[in-house]
């Protein structure tokens, strides 16, 4: 049980290297068809597909995968098979079809057979319906903390993996009749595209990888520990580059980590859960073009604070946005995904570690001194696990399998996916492309298809034509009718003492 309390914090927090879908489609919204395994689709609808539960034993029991199927427009202008995911792991694909069709460009629909697999543990596919049966008896008993979870958890973690649905995507791309397939992947879904190429590097045509996660780090902690970091430089960002304002919240966290409470000039205390939330706020995604950061109410707020140590404001903002967090505390906890992250996750590692080392908060404050212990309370993802592991592929793995071009996209500052992972990624696969986003309202996560048009076209043209090389480039967002509105040192950045060292 531990390890899902746990979790929920980091979901809410990072929105849970969350789906970019908005909502989910009802059965009755769209056409829904249960197909036997050899019938192939033949117009718009939900399928299924029997593949193996365990892909090294192809004649052992098989298990359902559910897809959207979207036929393409255009025979004549068919190109062929398009696949997405939406990341999590944990989110579905199928709840995310209709607005993901109406978001891409014309010439995409009419061009590919647009698929949308729910891999397993999502949607309807394999071991959906038993995560959320089992997830309800644990609310059932969370409050008297009797939940075991080790048993559920060792009969189906060795089939949910990365790995599992990589191959699941290759038998639908079997059964489909293709080739070859082209795949854009968000956030998770970056993970499962370059697993997907290194174990089928002859079947890419084309691989979209937004968001991207890294392939060097080989085990959550890895990767909770480079994000207190990631989220230091997004807050550096966000106080525009003011080291008198970073020291000073570096004070005031160290304050409530000692289990004091903060006291301001006006009279206002914070608790290590106030302070904690104003971390979240310096990191939580821009309002896409509606909202400047740097006029908002919330910069204002806490740029007061930090400035005049006065917390009146802050302390409104704070209670204001209460009742938000905890309806998105109890979505979370109606969702499953609580439960399908840490099986994907672990079930990926590489190189596990022990318990000792999961409790050991020290590297967190190593990485980052205002958000190392931010992260380390909702970041012991795997610790006490006991199923098998399916471990997924090492960046080695990648380099050596991978030679086709691959277009890579990182945000500047990615509050979910740090930049430096698509770095590490574009790194890793010497023949890819990295696109950077930067600029106004730039603290996003996931830009194809999203309102960026220079990524859009970008991603247009390399979906039509993936073998002609395009340079790497720096993707602007700018503010409507380009006035640079918001921080004067976006261009020319101030150079200052970092307050931690990695």
């Amino acid at each position: 049980m531990t390890r899902f309390k746990h979790l929920l914090g980091l979901l809410i927090i990072f929105s849970s290297f969350s789906s970019l879908a908005p909502a989910t489609i009802a059965d009755e919204q769209l056409p829904f068809d249960s197909t036997s395994n050899e019938e192939k689709p033949s117009r718009n609808g939900i399928y299924s597909l029997k593949v193996p539960k365990n892909h090294k034993s192809p004649d052992g029991e098989k298990v359902d995968i559910y897809y959207f199927f979207h036929k393409a427009t255009s025979e004549s202008d068919r190109i062929g098979l398009l696949f997405f995911n939406f990341g999590g792991p944990g989110a579905d694909a199928i709840g995310g079809a209709e607005y993901m069709i109406k978001a891409l460009p014309v010439s995409i629909t009419k061009s590919f057979d647009l698929i949308f697999l729910d891999p397993r543990g999502t949607g309807k596919s394999a071991f959906a319906n038993e995560i959320r049966k089992y997830a309800n008896e644990v609310r059932k008993c969370k409050e008297k903390q009797t939940c075991d979870t080790d048993a559920f958890i060792k009969d189906i973690a060795p089939y949910m993996g990365t790995n599992a649905v990589a191959d699941d995507m290759d038998a639908l791309r079997e059964h489909l009749g293709e080739d070859k397939i082209s795949y854009l992947g968000y956030s998770y879904g970056t993970r499962l595209g370059s697993i997907y190429a290194e174990r089928y590097p002859d079947r890419i045509r084309a691989a979209v990888l937004d968001s991207s996660m890294s392939p060097i780090f080989e085990n959550e902690g890895g990767l909770d520990i480079d994000m207190a970091k990631n989220y230091e430089k997004i807050a550096e960002y966000r106080l525009n580059y003011r080291f008198e304002r970073l020291k000073k919240l570096r004070n005031m966290v160290g304050i409530v980590r000692n289990k004091s409470n903060y006291q301001t000039n006006d009279g206002y205390s914070f608790d290590k859960k106030n302070i904690y939330t104003l971390l979240y706020f310096l990191v939580e995604k821009d309002n896409q073009d509606s909202v400047d950061w740097f006029k908002s109410k919330m910069y204002a707020a806490i740029t007061k604070l930090l400035d005049t140590d006065e917390g009146k404001d802050f302390h409104d903002i704070y209670i204001q946005k209460q009742k938000k967090q905890q309806e998105q505390q109890e979505q979370q906890e109606q969702s499953t995904m609580g439960f399908v992250y840490p099986i994907v996750s672990c079930t990926d590692e590489i190189t596990p570690l022990t318990n000792e080392e999961i409790s050991n908060e020290d590297k967190y404050w190593q990485s980052s001194m205002i958000y190392g212990g931010l992260l380390f309370e909702g970041s012991q993802t795997c610790l006490n696990w006991k199923a098998e592991r399916s471990p997924i592929s090492s960046a080695d793995d990648i380099n050596r399998s991978i030679s086709s071009n691959i277009l890579i996209i990182g945000g500047r500052y990615d509050p979910n996916t740090a930049y430096n992972w698509a770095e590490d990624m574009h790194k890793t696969i010497k023949s890819s492309t990295l696109i950077t986003v930067d600029g106004y309202n730039s603290v996003l996560h996931g830009f194809s298809f999203s309102g960026t048009k220079c990524v859009d076209e970008i991603t247009t043209r390399y979906l039509f034509n993936p073998s002609k090389k395009i340079s790497d480039t720096t993707c602007k967002r700018s503010p409507p009718n380009n006035q640079m509105s918001s921080p004067k040192n976006w261009r020319e950045r101030v150079e200052y003492e970092r307050l931690s060292k990695p």
